[in-house]
């Protein structure tokens, strides 16, 4: 760091002053230097794009300095890892293409397959509306859920359950029919809770209980309390805007996949090599580690 600070003496007014007279996307932004560390450049497009990554479109002095900084460090990092030929280990070669491999993948669906066009107001209000126990009639719910292992909720069960509208009352039902359980107090909003169950709470009062199943095992949850808490569409219209877009975008990605696989040559996969891959044999080198790279980020930021 004190070679760099020596050799260039960038302060941070004149990094702002770089950033602000390459805004607009000029295609020069890839060749105007603002930093060298042991001879590799550092540019204006890397410094916006590190600015950008971390939220901020108006940078501070600090935030800009910050950024600089952690690039700088990346690159101290990069040249080390290099000099170590890291970048021929297998676990990071490895590591490189698969991201390389998403890279290509995303930017090709966002330039190629995702629709262009805007969610309109309209779609945006007629959501809204149609869902309105997310919403205008949005709630908070308290739960006590007891998880058992049964597939399926007897219907003589179901009938004491109606009357049982405390979490001991419940306890009691399942453990007058000999019923083991998993039990766990929790708060959910509307939003949080399955799709598929939140027409059942949106009717439900306070001491009823919704039965799902699900993967064998069956779930009673009580509703101890509940609290209005309504969004406007004011509030909602970013968080609609969102999804619908998801929504659009993957049934766009299906539709597109469906098209170019019926065309692609696809071989069959080898079935023993498939339940080889799957094994829970552990590499002989430690792989990369999310938490590893978690930390090495905060360094670099």
């Amino acid at each position: 760091m004190r070679r760099f600070n020596t050799a260039n003496r960038i302060t941070t007014l004149a990094l702002l002053a770089a950033v602000s007279a390459c805004s607009g996307g000029r295609g020069g932004d890839k060749s105007q230097v603002v930093a060298r560390v042991n001879g590799a450049e550092i540019t204006v497009s890397q410094l916006r794009t590190a600015l950008l990554a971390k939220g901020e479109a108006q940078p501070t002095p600090q935030a800009t300095q910050q950024a600089l900084d952690g690039l700088v460090n990346e690159q101290l990092l990069v040249d080390a890892a290099l000099a170590n030929k890291l970048d021929r280990d297998p676990t990071v070669v490895q590591a490189l293409e698969a991201t390389r491999r998403q890279l290509l993948a995303r930017a090709y669906m966002e330039r190629s397959v995702f629709p262009k066009q805007e969610i309109t107001a309209v779609e945006q209000t007629a959501y809204y509306k149609a869902n309105s126990a997310l919403f205008a009639h949005r709630r908070v719910y308290q739960l006590t859920a007891f998880t058992t292992a049964m597939p399926q909720v007897p219907a003589t069960i179901v009938a004491d359950l109606v009357k049982a509208t405390t979490p001991d009352a419940v306890a009691e039902v399942l453990g007058a029919n000999q019923i083991a359980y998993e039990t766990q107090n929790m708060t959910r909003a509307a939003e949080q809770l399955p799709l598929e169950q939140l027409p059942q709470f949106s009717v439900a009062s306070t001491g009823d209980v919704v039965i799902t199943q699900q993967r064998g095992r069956s779930t009673l949850t009580l509703i101890t309390g509940m609290q209005d808490a309504p969004l406007g569409f004011d509030s909602a219209q970013p968080i609609i805007q969102q999804y619908l877009e998801n929504v659009r975008n993957a049934k766009a990605l299906d539709t597109h996949l469906k098209q170019v696989r019926a065309s692609a040559s696809i071989s069959q996969p080898d079935p023993g090599l498939v339940a080889a891959a799957s094994a829970p044999t552990p590499p002989p080198e430690a792989p990369l580690q999310q938490s590893a790279l978690d930390h090495g980020a905060a360094v670099l930021n």
